[in-house]
């Protein structure tokens, strides 16, 4: 039977007096790896913060592993990278990479697994900053460095919103390969993203959301609305009948 880690029940959001999200209902299963679009503007990160507890929805309720957010205490068991992550670091910012990195650590008082840090700071070519500061680093070395921060504390649930912007070519691809690794060992990802090759080639539900959810299913059966429906169209991008 699929455990349910993530729950939203009848969700609604406001900003001012600007409705961004109404009535979303969206659960998400153990070991998922959902990819979350629709346009820009359509509630997509607002929906994220409100998971993680960021934002406090105007209306409804999220679940973490059954437990109401409010009462949910064991943040460590989630990687985040928020979007366009680069912009969040001041040049001024005093830590070192390495220090950036183990934050969690320090946070959550949870225990460093020193060959998965080694891992992921040879996977995503870091090992020459380690010693530089934060604010220093270009945007792509800073989106690098969220992406490892997300992951060596080795979570259960992932959350990326659009973490591949500022990517070369070559780190996009080690980056989705070793998503890929982590989700077979069990990771449950949430992947915010505009790049639409990577439903056919990673992803194994799809949830489309404009203000409300118009669809959270499998890839295949989302290939088949997409079709049918205006709605999607800037979307739907034949590639051997696959999206």
């Amino acid at each position: 039977m699929s455990q349910i880690v993530i729950e939203v029940q009848n969700l609604y959001f406001y900003y001012e007096q600007h409705l961004v999200l109404e009535d979303i209902n969206l659960k998400v299963e153990k070991g998922d790896f959902l990819a979350l679009i629709g346009p820009n503007g359509g509630g997509k990160t607002t929906l994220a913060k409100c998971i993680l507890g960021f934002l406090i929805p105007s209306k409804g309720r999220v679940f973490l592993w059954g437990k109401e957010i409010k009462n949910f205490k064991s943040w460590h068991k989630i990687g985040y990278v928020p979007q366009r992550a680069g912009d969040l670091i001041d040049s001024l910012t005093p830590l070192s990479v390495k220090e950036f990195l183990l934050l969690p650590f320090k946070w959550y008082d949870i225990s460093l697994k020193p060959s998965l840090l080694d891992k992921l700071i040879e996977k995503f070519g870091m090992k020459n900053l380690l010693n530089k500061k934060i604010g220093e680093l270009s945007y792509g070395q800073l989106q690098r460095s969220y992406i490892v921060r997300a992951l060596i504390s080795d979570p259960e649930i992932l959350i990326l919103d659009e973490p591949s912007v500022g990517l070369d070519f070559f780190t996009q691809e080690v980056f989705y390969e070793t998503l890929e690794e982590f989700h077979k060992k069990g990771l449950t990802i949430i992947l915010i993203t505009h790049e639409t090759w990577l439903l056919t080639k990673w992803v194994n539900k799809v949830a489309c959301i404009n203000q409300k959810l118009y669809f959270h299913g499998d890839h295949e059966s989302f290939c088949v609305m997409a079709k049918k429906l205006e709605f999607f169209r800037e979307y739907h991008k034949i590639e051997h009948t696959h999206w």
